[in-house]
Protein backbone atom coordinates (compact mmCIF):
# COMPACT_ATOMS: atom_id res chain seq x y z
CA UNK A 1 0.00 0.00 0.00
CA UNK A 2 1.37 3.60 -0.72
CA UNK A 3 2.33 5.68 2.16
CA UNK A 4 -0.16 8.66 3.06
CA UNK A 5 0.15 11.84 5.15
CA UNK A 6 -2.36 9.99 7.52
CA UNK A 7 0.62 7.61 7.86
CA UNK A 8 3.47 10.11 8.34
CA UNK A 9 1.42 11.51 10.99
CA UNK A 10 0.72 8.55 12.68
CA UNK A 11 4.30 8.15 13.25
CA UNK A 12 5.19 11.62 14.24
CA UNK A 13 2.18 12.08 16.61
CA UNK A 14 1.13 15.66 14.82
CA UNK A 15 -1.48 16.34 12.69
CA UNK A 16 -2.15 15.92 9.41
CA UNK A 17 -3.24 19.28 8.46
CA UNK A 18 0.71 19.73 10.03
CA UNK A 19 1.97 17.32 7.97
CA UNK A 20 0.26 18.94 4.96
CA UNK A 21 1.60 22.71 5.54
CA UNK A 22 4.83 20.60 6.01
CA UNK A 23 5.16 18.89 3.00
CA UNK A 24 3.99 22.27 0.83
CA UNK A 25 6.17 24.25 2.49
CA UNK A 26 3.47 27.04 4.24
CA UNK A 27 5.24 29.16 6.12
CA UNK A 28 2.89 28.74 9.64
CA UNK A 29 5.10 26.01 10.16
CA UNK A 30 8.12 25.72 12.10
CA UNK A 31 11.62 24.78 10.13
CA UNK A 32 12.17 22.42 12.64
CA UNK A 33 8.51 20.37 12.28
CA UNK A 34 8.80 20.67 8.36
CA UNK A 35 12.15 19.06 8.56
CA UNK A 36 11.32 16.60 10.32
CA UNK A 37 8.19 15.50 8.16
CA UNK A 38 9.88 15.98 5.16
CA UNK A 39 12.61 13.52 6.27
CA UNK A 40 10.07 11.18 7.69
CA UNK A 41 8.22 11.20 4.57
CA UNK A 42 11.15 10.39 2.57
CA UNK A 43 12.41 7.32 5.10
CA UNK A 44 8.48 6.16 4.42
CA UNK A 45 8.54 6.33 0.84
CA UNK A 46 5.91 8.75 0.49
CA UNK A 47 4.95 9.78 -2.95
CA UNK A 48 3.08 12.81 -3.43
CA UNK A 49 -0.12 12.79 -6.03
CA UNK A 50 0.10 14.47 -8.73
CA UNK A 51 -3.52 15.25 -9.22
CA UNK A 52 -4.45 16.01 -5.99
CA UNK A 53 -1.74 18.50 -5.41
CA UNK A 54 -2.33 19.78 -8.95
CA UNK A 55 -6.16 19.74 -8.04
CA UNK A 56 -4.98 22.18 -4.89
CA UNK A 57 -3.02 24.99 -7.14
CA UNK A 58 -6.15 24.87 -9.66
CA UNK A 59 -3.89 23.23 -12.59
CA UNK A 60 -3.40 20.40 -14.93
CA UNK A 61 0.21 21.13 -15.52
CA UNK A 62 -1.17 19.95 -19.33
CA UNK A 63 -0.86 22.29 -22.46
CA UNK A 64 -3.29 21.08 -25.26
CA UNK A 65 -1.73 20.90 -29.36
CA UNK A 66 -4.56 21.96 -31.62
CA UNK A 67 -4.58 20.87 -34.83
CA UNK A 68 -7.28 21.50 -37.50
CA UNK A 69 -5.18 20.50 -40.17
CA UNK A 70 -4.61 17.00 -41.90
CA UNK A 71 -1.96 15.03 -39.88
CA UNK A 72 -0.92 14.06 -43.75
CA UNK A 73 0.03 16.83 -45.00
CA UNK A 74 1.72 18.86 -41.99
CA UNK A 75 3.55 15.47 -40.56
CA UNK A 76 7.34 17.32 -41.72
CA UNK A 77 6.48 20.59 -40.54
CA UNK A 78 4.76 19.25 -37.17
CA UNK A 79 7.91 17.23 -36.07
CA UNK A 80 10.00 20.16 -36.44
CA UNK A 81 8.26 22.57 -34.64
CA UNK A 82 7.03 20.18 -32.38
CA UNK A 83 10.97 19.51 -30.83
CA UNK A 84 10.66 23.38 -29.55
CA UNK A 85 7.21 22.56 -28.05
CA UNK A 86 8.07 19.31 -26.08
CA UNK A 87 11.47 20.33 -25.16
CA UNK A 88 10.12 23.69 -23.75
CA UNK A 89 7.23 21.83 -21.89
CA UNK A 90 9.34 19.27 -20.56
CA UNK A 91 11.74 21.40 -19.12
CA UNK A 92 8.80 23.44 -17.29
CA UNK A 93 7.17 19.98 -16.01
CA UNK A 94 4.27 20.09 -18.64
CA UNK A 95 2.46 17.41 -20.57
CA UNK A 96 1.23 18.15 -24.23
CA UNK A 97 -2.25 16.42 -25.60
CA UNK A 98 -3.35 16.41 -28.63
CA UNK A 99 -6.44 17.64 -30.37
CA UNK A 100 -7.44 16.89 -33.52
CA UNK A 101 -11.13 16.40 -35.06
CA UNK A 102 -12.90 17.91 -31.53
CA UNK A 103 -11.62 21.64 -32.57
CA UNK A 104 -12.74 21.94 -36.03
CA UNK A 105 -16.52 22.78 -34.67
CA UNK A 106 -17.06 25.24 -32.22
CA UNK A 107 -19.48 22.94 -30.16
CA UNK A 108 -15.39 20.74 -29.78
CA UNK A 109 -13.76 24.24 -28.83
CA UNK A 110 -16.20 25.37 -26.24
CA UNK A 111 -16.11 21.66 -24.56
CA UNK A 112 -12.06 21.50 -24.55
CA UNK A 113 -12.31 25.71 -22.90
CA UNK A 114 -14.93 24.32 -20.50
CA UNK A 115 -13.62 20.58 -19.47
CA UNK A 116 -10.46 21.53 -17.43
CA UNK A 117 -8.04 19.07 -19.04
CA UNK A 118 -5.77 21.67 -19.85
CA UNK A 119 -4.39 25.27 -18.26
CA UNK A 120 -4.13 26.49 -21.92
CA UNK A 121 -3.53 25.88 -25.76
CA UNK A 122 -1.27 26.23 -28.88
CA UNK A 123 -3.52 26.06 -32.18
CA UNK A 124 -1.61 24.80 -35.08
CA UNK A 125 -4.45 25.92 -37.57
CA UNK A 126 -4.57 26.67 -41.23
CA UNK A 127 -6.49 30.03 -40.74
CA UNK A 128 -7.89 30.72 -37.06
CA UNK A 129 -11.01 32.80 -37.70
CA UNK A 130 -11.35 36.00 -35.89
CA UNK A 131 -14.62 34.11 -34.40
CA UNK A 132 -12.79 31.20 -33.27
CA UNK A 133 -10.19 33.20 -31.15
CA UNK A 134 -12.69 35.75 -29.85
CA UNK A 135 -14.62 32.83 -28.75
CA UNK A 136 -11.38 31.35 -26.23
CA UNK A 137 -10.99 34.97 -24.93
CA UNK A 138 -14.45 34.39 -23.90
CA UNK A 139 -14.03 31.57 -22.62
CA UNK A 140 -10.91 32.50 -20.62
CA UNK A 141 -8.62 29.81 -21.83
CA UNK A 142 -5.00 30.95 -22.79
CA UNK A 143 -4.04 30.44 -25.98
CA UNK A 144 -0.90 31.03 -28.68
CA UNK A 145 -1.62 31.02 -32.32
CA UNK A 146 1.32 28.51 -33.88
CA UNK A 147 3.49 29.61 -36.93
CA UNK A 148 0.97 32.14 -38.43
CA UNK A 149 0.04 36.23 -37.64
CA UNK A 150 -3.69 36.65 -37.27
CA UNK A 151 -5.64 39.44 -37.58
CA UNK A 152 -7.28 39.65 -34.47
CA UNK A 153 -5.79 41.96 -31.87
CA UNK A 154 -6.20 40.16 -28.95
CA UNK A 155 -4.40 36.83 -30.02
CA UNK A 156 -0.66 35.78 -28.86
CA UNK A 157 0.59 34.46 -31.65
CA UNK A 158 4.44 33.40 -33.15
CA UNK A 159 5.50 33.53 -36.86
CA UNK A 160 7.99 34.10 -39.57
CA UNK A 161 8.25 36.95 -41.10
CA UNK A 162 6.57 35.59 -44.80
CA UNK A 163 6.63 39.25 -46.05
CA UNK A 164 10.54 39.24 -45.72
CA UNK A 165 10.92 35.94 -47.10
CA UNK A 166 8.81 35.92 -50.04
CA UNK A 167 10.16 39.19 -51.02
CA UNK A 168 13.74 37.51 -50.79
CA UNK A 169 12.76 34.86 -52.78
CA UNK A 170 11.09 36.86 -55.48
CA UNK A 171 14.06 39.26 -56.01
CA UNK A 172 16.76 36.17 -55.99
CA UNK A 173 14.07 34.69 -59.41
CA UNK A 174 14.55 38.51 -60.67
CA UNK A 175 18.27 38.36 -60.40
CA UNK A 176 18.81 35.39 -62.11
CA UNK A 177 17.07 36.87 -65.19
CA UNK A 178 13.41 35.86 -64.46
CA UNK A 179 10.60 37.97 -65.73
CA UNK A 180 7.41 36.12 -65.53
CA UNK A 181 7.14 34.34 -62.38
CA UNK A 182 3.56 32.06 -61.19
CA UNK A 183 2.64 32.44 -57.94
CA UNK A 184 0.81 29.26 -56.15
CA UNK A 185 -1.47 30.86 -53.27
CA UNK A 186 -3.38 29.24 -50.70
CA UNK A 187 -6.07 31.84 -49.98
CA UNK A 188 -7.14 28.96 -47.32
CA UNK A 189 -4.23 30.16 -45.34
CA UNK A 190 -5.36 34.17 -44.77
CA UNK A 191 -2.80 36.36 -43.47
CA UNK A 192 0.24 33.91 -44.36
CA UNK A 193 -1.01 33.78 -47.77
CA UNK A 194 -1.66 37.68 -47.93
CA UNK A 195 1.66 37.96 -46.43
CA UNK A 196 3.63 35.57 -49.08
CA UNK A 197 2.04 37.26 -51.55
CA UNK A 198 3.01 41.18 -50.70
CA UNK A 199 6.57 40.09 -50.81
CA UNK A 200 5.98 38.53 -54.21
CA UNK A 201 4.22 41.53 -55.33
CA UNK A 202 6.39 44.14 -53.70
CA UNK A 203 9.46 42.25 -55.01
CA UNK A 204 7.65 43.08 -59.03
CA UNK A 205 6.85 46.73 -57.78
CA UNK A 206 10.90 47.33 -56.45
CA UNK A 207 11.82 45.94 -60.16
CA UNK A 208 9.67 47.63 -62.48
CA UNK A 209 7.85 44.29 -63.24
CA UNK A 210 4.32 44.33 -64.01
CA UNK A 211 2.52 40.99 -62.53
CA UNK A 212 0.44 39.23 -65.14
CA UNK A 213 -2.72 37.48 -63.23
CA UNK A 214 -2.61 34.89 -65.11
CA UNK A 215 0.29 33.56 -63.39
CA UNK A 216 -1.54 33.97 -59.73
CA UNK A 217 -3.01 30.19 -59.56
CA UNK A 218 -4.82 29.07 -56.26
CA UNK A 219 -4.64 25.94 -54.85
CA UNK A 220 -6.36 23.18 -51.96
CA UNK A 221 -4.86 21.42 -49.27
CA UNK A 222 -5.69 18.43 -51.58
CA UNK A 223 -3.31 15.45 -53.07
CA UNK A 224 -1.32 16.46 -55.93
CA UNK A 225 -2.46 20.62 -55.40
CA UNK A 226 1.36 21.74 -56.62
CA UNK A 227 1.07 18.93 -59.52
CA UNK A 228 -2.10 19.92 -61.05
CA UNK A 229 -1.12 23.77 -60.30
CA UNK A 230 2.20 23.91 -62.58
CA UNK A 231 0.69 22.01 -65.35
CA UNK A 232 -1.92 24.57 -65.47
CA UNK A 233 0.91 27.76 -65.69
CA UNK A 234 2.43 25.28 -68.27
CA UNK A 235 -0.74 25.23 -70.17
CA UNK A 236 -0.52 29.08 -70.93
CA UNK A 237 -0.35 30.05 -74.00
CA UNK A 238 3.23 32.22 -72.48
CA UNK A 239 3.97 30.20 -69.30
CA UNK A 240 6.55 30.89 -66.16
CA UNK A 241 10.16 30.79 -66.37
CA UNK A 242 9.90 30.46 -62.73
CA UNK A 243 6.99 29.08 -60.19
CA UNK A 244 7.07 30.65 -56.48
CA UNK A 245 5.00 27.61 -54.73
CA UNK A 246 3.24 28.41 -51.38
CA UNK A 247 5.15 25.55 -49.58
CA UNK A 248 8.15 22.97 -49.73
CA UNK A 249 5.73 20.14 -50.26
CA UNK A 250 3.66 21.82 -52.95
CA UNK A 251 7.14 22.06 -54.51
CA UNK A 252 8.06 18.78 -54.88
CA UNK A 253 4.69 18.30 -56.28
CA UNK A 254 5.71 20.99 -58.95
CA UNK A 255 8.95 18.92 -59.67
CA UNK A 256 7.07 15.84 -60.44
CA UNK A 257 4.66 17.38 -62.81
CA UNK A 258 7.91 19.25 -64.48
CA UNK A 259 9.66 15.93 -64.77
CA UNK A 260 6.49 14.51 -66.27
CA UNK A 261 6.44 17.11 -69.20
CA UNK A 262 9.82 16.32 -69.92
CA UNK A 263 11.49 19.80 -68.49
CA UNK A 264 14.64 20.32 -66.44
CA UNK A 265 14.97 22.02 -63.67
CA UNK A 266 16.10 24.43 -63.33
CA UNK A 267 16.97 25.20 -67.36
CA UNK A 268 13.96 25.00 -68.30
CA UNK A 269 12.01 26.20 -65.65
CA UNK A 270 12.92 26.92 -62.08
CA UNK A 271 11.13 26.02 -59.14
CA UNK A 272 11.25 27.58 -55.30
CA UNK A 273 9.33 26.85 -52.11
CA UNK A 274 8.92 27.91 -48.82
CA UNK A 275 9.50 26.89 -44.79
CA UNK A 276 12.95 25.37 -45.17
CA UNK A 277 11.78 21.52 -44.26
CA UNK A 278 13.90 18.73 -44.42
CA UNK A 279 12.55 17.10 -47.84
CA UNK A 280 13.97 20.20 -49.76
CA UNK A 281 17.36 18.79 -49.10
CA UNK A 282 16.58 15.69 -50.58
CA UNK A 283 14.63 16.57 -53.84
CA UNK A 284 16.36 16.29 -57.46
CA UNK A 285 17.21 18.91 -57.81
CA UNK A 286 17.44 20.61 -53.64
CA UNK A 287 14.95 23.34 -53.47
CA UNK A 288 15.65 26.79 -53.10
CA UNK A 289 13.30 28.02 -50.13
CA UNK A 290 12.74 29.73 -47.43
CA UNK A 291 13.56 28.30 -43.73
CA UNK A 292 11.78 29.27 -40.77
CA UNK A 293 13.04 28.42 -37.65
CA UNK A 294 10.88 25.89 -36.45
CA UNK A 295 12.19 24.65 -33.39
CA UNK A 296 12.90 28.13 -31.74
CA UNK A 297 9.08 29.08 -32.97
CA UNK A 298 7.70 26.44 -31.21
CA UNK A 299 9.96 27.26 -27.74
CA UNK A 300 9.03 30.51 -27.81
CA UNK A 301 4.92 29.54 -28.10
CA UNK A 302 5.08 27.33 -25.29
CA UNK A 303 7.14 30.23 -23.29
CA UNK A 304 4.41 32.77 -24.27
CA UNK A 305 1.58 30.43 -22.91
CA UNK A 306 3.51 29.74 -19.95
CA UNK A 307 3.64 33.04 -19.10
CA UNK A 308 0.29 33.71 -19.82
CA UNK A 309 -1.31 31.05 -17.49
CA UNK A 310 0.44 32.61 -15.11
CA UNK A 311 -0.25 36.19 -15.21
CA UNK A 312 -4.27 36.22 -17.83
CA UNK A 313 -4.29 39.78 -17.69
CA UNK A 314 -0.84 40.43 -19.63
CA UNK A 315 -1.32 42.04 -22.80
CA UNK A 316 -1.13 39.90 -26.48
CA UNK A 317 2.78 38.71 -27.46
CA UNK A 318 3.27 38.74 -31.40
CA UNK A 319 6.96 37.97 -31.91
CA UNK A 320 7.55 37.74 -35.91
CA UNK A 321 11.02 35.31 -36.54
CA UNK A 322 13.36 35.97 -39.05
CA UNK A 323 13.67 33.95 -41.95
CA UNK A 324 16.75 32.63 -43.87
CA UNK A 325 16.87 32.45 -48.09
CA UNK A 326 18.26 28.57 -48.98
CA UNK A 327 19.79 28.99 -52.47
CA UNK A 328 19.78 25.82 -53.94
CA UNK A 329 20.31 23.97 -57.06
CA UNK A 330 16.58 24.56 -58.39
CA UNK A 331 16.78 28.01 -59.24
Amino acid sequence: MPVTIEDIAARLGISIATVSKALNDYPDVSPKTRKLVQETALRMGYQPSASARNLRRGRTEKIGLLINHSLTYISEYLSEIMSGIALTAEQNGKNIILYTETVKQPDGLIKICRSGEIDGALLLWANPTTSMLALMTYEKLPYVVLGRRVEYEQASYVAPDNVTGAYQLTCHLIERGHRRIGFMTRQLHGPTNIDRFTGYERAHQDAGIPIDPELIVNTEIEPNSGYNALLQLLDLPRPPSAVFTFHDLMAVDALRAASDRHLSVPEDIALVGFDGLRSSEITNPRLTTVKQPLAAMGQRAVEILLTQIKNPDMPPQQPVFPVELMIRESS
